[in-house]
């Protein structure tokens, strides 16, 4: 089974290394996008690809672009391939390309389709409390995330769970359903179905708007939910004294106590529970547990500590 894999991610690098176990598996080409300058350093970061199919002694190429690219088309083709499989690779395939493989481009995609097309379905699926997502195995068209689906596996979405946890979940199945995939496709033994348009709904790139706290807007769950699916990238943040503030460790749990009539909606107050003290931001029935987080341009800390250097930040209401 010959393949070409159009791959960048550290997660694509993941199911790289599992793949090149099978010997059925003979991955000819790898295809990512070119090194990143790392900015301080002003040297050039090798994608977590490339260093795996380094390793490995395959053939990377790092085209700037895929349109009319004549030399990564006659590579693509000298190869005889049976499948293009492309894992966040952030680019539009060209139907030239897609049209090379013998048995298909293949991607996988990280809902359940055709519920969460393009960008951030992750993402989507925690603000909206979905209970469920999944990895969809699907063919490939100029059009992104609309083609006939082969497989999907779900997983689960508990109530905490970040999008850290749901790739972590992923890892566990992807590969197997990858190779399962292909290995049904070259025997037949597979079905594939058309997607229903009508059930769609498209998640475009993540904008600084979306991680933005809004205290007047947005209620105490919504703004967990954010802070869940923006977890460890790129975080939710608000403004303190005029100044970017990311919260980066934090939880919010229901809550029936009564406050002093000196409290109001989205305070900070400083709570004692059982010998231990919180910091809390007050959010109607909801409790904002605030844990760690990082002010513009300096390091993060821990709330107790980001306190002692800011005595006002205890009374601090976010809505004034």
């Amino acid at each position: 089974m010959k393949i070409a894999f159009f791959w960048t991610w550290e997660f694509s690098r993941n199911i790289l290394e599992w793949i090149l176990k099978y010997e059925e598996m003979e991955v000819l080409l790898c295809i990512s996008q070119p090194d990143k300058q790392i900015w301080r350093k002003k040297i050039l970061e090798q994608t977590e690809v490339k260093k795996t199919a380094i390793k490995n002694w395959i053939k990377i190429m790092q085209p700037e672009k895929l349109k009319n690219n004549l030399e990564l088309g006659e590579e693509l083709k000298k190869s005889n391939l049976d499948f293009i499989v492309v894992v966040a690779y952030w680019k539009i395939i060209p139907k030239a390309i897609l049209d090379i493989p013998k048995l298909g481009c293949i991607n996988i995609h990280w809902s359940i389709l055709p519920k969460y097309r393009w960008a951030s379905p992750i993402q989507e699926s925690i603000k909206n409390w979905d209970k469920k997502t999944g990895l969809t195995i699907m063919y490939m068209s100029e059009k992104m995330d609309e083609w006939d689906i082969l497989k999907i596996q779900e997983v689960e979405i508990s109530k905490n769970d970040k999008t850290q946890d749901i790739f972590n979940k992923f890892e566990k199945i992807w590969t197997n359903l990858l190779v399962t995939t292909l290995q049904e496709i070259i025997t037949w033994k597979i079905i594939w179905k058309r997607q229903d348009d009508d059930l769609a709904n498209y998640c475009s790139k993540i904008e600084k708007s979306d991680w933005k706290i809004d205290f007047l807007e947005e209620k105490g769950e919504d703004i967990y939910n954010k802070y869940r699916a923006y977890y460890n990238w790129p975080w939710i943040f608000t403004y303190y004294k005029g100044k970017k503030l990311d919260i980066t460790d934090c939880f919010f749990e229901k809550s029936d106590l009564i406050f002093d009539k000196d409290f109001a909606i989205w305070d900070v107050v400083e709570y004692e529970d059982c010998g231990k003290n919180y910091i809390w931001v007050l959010c109607q029935d909801w409790i904002f547990v605030l844990n760690k987080i990082k002010l513009e341009w300096k390091n993060e800390v821990d709330i107790f500590s980001f306190i002692n250097g800011n005595r006002d930040f205890l009374d601090y209401n976010f809505c004034k």
